[in-house]
């Protein structure tokens, strides 16, 4: 078993314990520990690395979290962004660092160099979506000729 596969679990348990204190101010902490429709995240070796990050839509939040796994100083980390439709584009999302023991907000420098390799992922996964829709665009003009 890898160093990645040995801290899953506990990185998954600190992430649940983070989504379900980010949830308490508008009262749908109850509503994840209760549901059994509600899945929260799966934590695999497969989120190393920023552009392998993922996401979960928590209901209440009118957003979620975006989430990838790297290695820092021979420990696992997760690093998540907590982000609303709300305030999307506002420079109001926050930063959390997740270890095997425990989570924190990320402030200052660190938080720059996470938000940082967040707006990549964004930027890719907006090229994906443009080219995506050019590629649709192109076999309708040509299904019409």
């Amino acid at each position: 078993m890898s160093r990645v596969e040995g801290n899953c679990a506990r990185l998954e348990q600190n992430f649940e314990k983070l989504i379900i204190n980010r949830s308490k101010f508008c009262g749908f902490d109850e509503y994840l520990t209760e549901n059994p429709d509600f899945e929260f995240p799966k934590i695999t070796e497969s989120l190393l690395g920023w552009e392998n990050s993922q996401h979960i839509t928590i209901p209440g939040l009118f957003g979620g979290f975006d989430y990838f796994l790297e290695e820092v100083d021979s420990k696992v980390v997760l690093y998540a962004e907590q982000s609303s439709r709300m305030d999307y584009g506002s420079d109001s999302s926050l930063f959390f660092e997740i270890s095997a023991d425990t989570s924190r907000e990320l402030e200052g420098k660190e938080r720059k160099a996470v938000l940082e390799k967040f707006r990549r992922l964004d930027k890719k996964r907006f090229e994906e979506h443009k080219r995506k829709i050019t590629e649709q665009k192109k076999h309708e003009s040509s299904e019409r000729k």
